[in-house]
């Protein structure tokens, strides 16, 4: 295809040339066959070159997002348009990812806040952020618990300093007495600072206060198990009417270790671990008598229950009223303390050398 367009081409130059031109401008044929080569390959470059698709280029804050963040290309697209066309985006976005870092967040961190929530972008670093963590500081809040809990919540900035943090903190406060132990509580729960004491926590803590709960014993499920007092109401009064039933009084401390226990799992779940008892041997009066003396005892999983009580009853010849009886047993761990120790008083036993009686609890 190619030599037929060049012979054509260069049959038309042939005939444009005269034949009885004077010497001076006689065209060797040599020269007119590169000359006409040449413009051809020029000629066919130019109608067979495909013009480039000029593609825009992203708007300012796109590019901004995936160079500075690293946010995927999608990710950006969606922040810029739940922004809009806001003026001076960038900039603003430039001022407040900067102040963030000198904070100590990393790329990741910031990256996740502003895809949750992309109006932190546009907010004034000097009359909402600053203020903010300077507070947080200032009453003992650790940095990293700090970054660790803004980080799981994007919504931290938007809430008021003076009308929604300040009492936040002050309420806390009241349970939770020292530095430390805030810092401790919002670490493990960090819902404390972003869920409103008035739909949760007080609550809740009105809740176990009516029903007989010490002041004191309130602090300690805050400081322990702060999730508790930020689930649903219902769900607390259920689990404070089963422990009661089981007839321990709301003043003593004891309702309190049972009720940490029962809250810490669903109520499917602590059915499986009653029946997991039963299928042992354990009638229902029996798990209830053991989870009052040690609540743990029903914390713990289905496999290591069955092993260690596999352990006493098999290995160690322990009769189960033993371990009914004493449900602290179910505690140790079975590989690193009750095989190594079970494996020298046998020993010792088949040397004559130990002729005392030994406790369960003291194994």
């Amino acid at each position: 295809m190619f030599d037929l367009h060049f012979t054509r081409t260069l049959e038309r130059f042939s005939r444009i040339a005269p034949v009885s031109a004077p010497e001076m401008f006689k065209v060797s044929a040599k020269n007119l066959f590169l000359f006409a080569r040449k413009r051809f390959l020029a000629t066919s470059a130019a109608i067979l070159r495909t013009p480039e698709s000029s593609s825009p280029s992203p708007p300012p804050l796109i590019d901004y997002l995936v160079k500075s963040l690293g946010l995927p290309l999608e990710s950006a697209v969606s922040v810029s348009q739940k922004l809009g066309a806001h003026r001076n985006a960038v900039e603003k976005a430039d001022s407040v990812l900067r102040f963030l870092r000198s904070c100590g967040f990393g790329d990741a961190q910031m990256a996740k806040l502003v895809a949750n929530r992309p109006s932190l972008l546009l907010s004034n670093v000097e009359s909402n952020l600053k203020p903010k963590l300077e507070y947080f500081r200032e009453i003992g809040v650790s940095v990293s618990v700090l970054l660790g809990a803004i980080a799981g919540n994007s919504g931290f900035f938007t809430r008021s300093l003076d009308s929604y943090y300040k009492p936040q903190i002050d309420f806390l406060k009241k349970y939770l007495r020292t530095s430390n132990a805030l810092d401790v509580a919002i670490k493990r729960c960090s819902w404390l600072l972003t869920l409103h004491r008035k739909y949760v926590l007080e609550p809740n803590i009105d809740l176990l206060i009516r029903e007989g709960v010490r002041f004191d014993d309130v602090g300690v499920l805050m400081l322990y198990q702060p999730w508790t007092l930020v689930m649903k109401v219902e769900r607390m009064a259920s689990v404070v009417r089963a422990v009661k039933g089981l007839g321990i009084e709301p003043c003593s401390a004891k309702f309190i270790r049972c009720l940490r226990v029962m809250l810490s799992m669903k109520e499917s779940t602590w059915r499986k671990k009653v029946e997991n008892f039963k299928s042992l041997g354990w009638s229902q009066e029996e798990c209830w008598s053991m989870f009052v003396r040690c609540p743990h005892c029903l914390a713990f999983s289905e496999e290591k229950i069955r092993r260690t009580v596999d352990f006493y009853l098999n290995t160690a010849s322990i009769a189960r009223g033993v371990v009914v009886g004493q449900p602290l047993l179910l505690q140790f761990s079975l590989d690193e303390r009750l095989r190594p120790r079970h494996r020298v008083i046998t020993v010792l036993r088949s040397e004559a050398s130990l002729k005392i009686k030994i406790q369960c609890s003291a194994v």
